[in-house]
């Protein structure tokens, strides 16, 4: 085995401040960890730098056909070839200048995206998937072929619940090749003592359409019409964010319900020490959309926080229903704000279902159980 294994993380898209799952495997995976993002068409390193900026080419010396051409018209045409059909030759130099070993592909689709290269210079490839990659109609579309190329070429396909196992499966991967591995959050979260005698209630999540920010709202808004003395505070960004304040607004919800927008760790902590609870309505979008297993969720399990939440994906295997929290069914605002209200008039059932969730995540879900596994695999491949 080698010791300093050379391990590329790709990912779609530069890692965004909510996908804190990536971001723990670039910083502890053990090796020497590699970084690119792609669009699809180029990759770029952390600092968003093209790896055609890095990587350099030797003009070839100039063939019988070519040499008839005046140089600067061949170094021309050279250049203009590998702008045409550049992504795939700068990562095939970037991926053997730095002797990669194996490419770990951060969602399904960017596992698509490198499996002919991966495949041609013969580097091992793993694939996590997370979410939409898995479930949304319209991604499912577009990579149907590369999926099944990838599902063949792959060494190992990574998911994060039992429902994703089932839709990968079925997608056509090799049920061998199927490991499930949830996330685990990070220790930080498990030093908070939240305040089981408060009157703030949290959510953390995007706002998108797999998270229902507005039934969320919704539902709490049910639960203050027996609880006025309640508050929400909603942390996250995404494409609803204008509906979920147009709501609050239209509700007259402005002094009950925050709108924090996108925070880090060191901002969301202080708001999880003054709260006794976590909700979140999150269900399957008309596009098909799904969660994995919510990073969210664990990290408010792991800070003594109960939950009330939804019977979806892999919601259902972290929250133990009465014991670690309450799960309602998809839509259910009349039972969320229902559970809400249970929750906030027994403040010792709060401890006791927060205390279990944490006490959950030590035994089943932490980060380093988490990482010692995707090692473990990598060490196999």
């Amino acid at each position: 085995m080698k010791e300093n294994k050379n391990i590329l993380i790709i990912s779609p898209g530069k890692v965004r401040l909510t996908e804190t799952f990536i971001r723990a495997h670039i910083d502890n995976l053990k090796g020497s960890i590699h970084y690119l993002y792609t669009n699809g068409t180029d990759y770029f390193d952390t600092y968003d730098v093209p790896i055609s900026k890095i990587i350099r080419f030797k003009t070839p010396k100039p063939t019988r056909l070519t040499s008839l051409l005046p140089h600067f018209l061949y170094v021309r045409l050279m250049r203009s070839f590998r702008i045409s059909y550049g992504h795939e030759i700068y990562f095939e130099k970037y991926m053997s200048e730095n002797k990669i070993d194996l490419v770990f592909a951060e969602y399904g689709t960017s596992g698509s995206i490198v499996t002919e290269v991966c495949e041609k210079l013969q580097i091992p490839l793993m694939v996590h998937f997370h979410g939409f990659d898995a479930y949304k109609f319209d991604t499912l579309k577009q990579y149907k072929n590369g999926y099944i190329k990838m599902f063949n070429y792959a060494k190992t396909v990574v998911v994060v619940s039992n429902d994703m196992k089932k839709q990968v499966v079925k997608l056509g991967c090799p049920r061998h090749k199927v490991v499930l591995n949830p996330y685990g959050p990070n220790e930080e979260y498990l030093s908070i003592k939240v305040d089981y005698s408060s009157h703030h209630v949290v959510a953390i999540g995007r706002h998108a359409y797999k998270k229902a920010p507005y039934l969320t709202i919704l539902a709490f808004k049910k639960a203050l019409e027996k609880c006025p003395k309640l508050k929400l505070i909603m942390i996250g960004d995404g494409e609803l964010m204008e509906i979920s304040e147009r709501i609050i607004r239209s509700l007259d919800m402005e002094k009950q319900v925050f709108l924090a927008g996108a925070l880090d760790k060191k901002a969301i902590i202080p708001l999880l020490n003054k709260s006794f609870l976590f909700v979140q309505h999150s269900l399957v979008a008309s596009s098909g959309d799904s969660e994995g297993t919510p990073v969210a969720i664990l990290e408010a399990m792991a800070s003594g926080l109960p939950i009330v939440s939804t019977r979806h994906a892999g919601i259902k295997d972290a929250v133990v229903e009465e014991e670690t929290g309450i799960l309602v069914d998809e839509g259910d605002i009349d039972g969320m704000g229902e559970a809400i209200v249970k929750i906030y008039k027994n403040r010792e059932l709060a401890k006791q279902m927060g205390l279990a969730g944490r006490n959950r995540i030590l035994k089943q879900y932490t980060l380093e159980k988490h990482l010692n596994n995707l090692n473990k695999l990598i060490d196999d491949i």
